[in-house]
């Protein structure tokens, strides 16, 4: 083709038709320039579909992640809420926000004892290697929805840590109520929690399973709410 190009400007110079050689130059650049900016348009609509792709990719990823969470939390908001009800059986005047649809065995509330409500806990850890992968490659640019990603985002950066401090906050006051009443706790001066006559005891319980409820309340409803919207929001991205 190149040939073929150069082979009609000689022919013009040879035949002295510099006016039609000047033209048809010009026409030739023309041509090139409008090649280029065909080839440019269809490159850079490839590398946008590929960046959709790769977007959806993420936002599939971080979805999955969230699924886990949400099933996460439906595992552990029974084994949580137990103990704080069982508390309010045992302590009536203990008040609390959350209304807790948490089935508990009467017959047993009588007998709770306190590694009933000091039992292991197991902390909610969300999932997050989805996100902390798009945030290590430099993808989060990828995400063009603003406010789908300010959600995401927040999630992540303040949800997140803010469960963790709190199951930490929370282990320490239990460990500290451990160490302060061991006596009682080794001892057992009582049959159940229901014969607690040690007014600091039941006092420091009462502040210790308020900050329980709070924990409850930030871990499981409100990441459960979150996490709801934030999946509802990724598939109509995706749709």
């Amino acid at each position: 083709m190149i040939k073929f190009f150069r082979h009609i400007r000689q022919r013009y110079i040879s035949e002295g038709k510099t006016t039609k050689y000047f033209k048809y130059a010009i026409g030739e650049i023309l041509l090139v320039v409008i090649g280029i900016l065909i080839a440019l348009q269809i490159n850079n609509w490839n590398e946008v579909q590929k960046g959709k792709m790769k977007a959806t990719t993420i936002l599939e990823a971080i979805r999955s992640d969230m699924v886990k969470d949400l099933e996460r939390i439906e595992d552990l908001k029974p084994y949580w809420g137990k103990e704080i009800v069982y508390f309010k059986k045992v302590f009536p005047s203990y008040t609390y926000p959350i209304d807790m649809e948490i089935i508990v065995d009467m017959e047993t509330v009588s007998q709770v004892n306190y590694s009933t409500l000091f039992d292991y806990d197991a902390p909610f850890r969300s999932n997050t290697s989805a996100f902390d992968a798009m945030i290590a490659d430099g993808n989060s640019d990828l995400i063009t929805n603003d406010t789908l990603f300010s959600n995401i985002q927040k999630f992540y950066t303040f949800n997140v840590p803010t469960n963790e401090n709190l199951f930490e906050i929370l282990r320490e006051r239990s460990s500290d109520l451990n160490y302060k009443y061991a006596h009682i706790i080794t001892y057992k001066p009582y049959k159940n929690i229901s014969d607690l006559t040690d007014e600091y005891l039941i006092a420091d319980l009462n502040i210790y399973f308020r900050s329980k409820n709070f924990y409850y309340w930030r871990t499981f409803i409100i990441n459960q709410e979150s996490l709801t919207g934030i999946i509802a929001q990724i598939d109509k991205e995706l749709e």
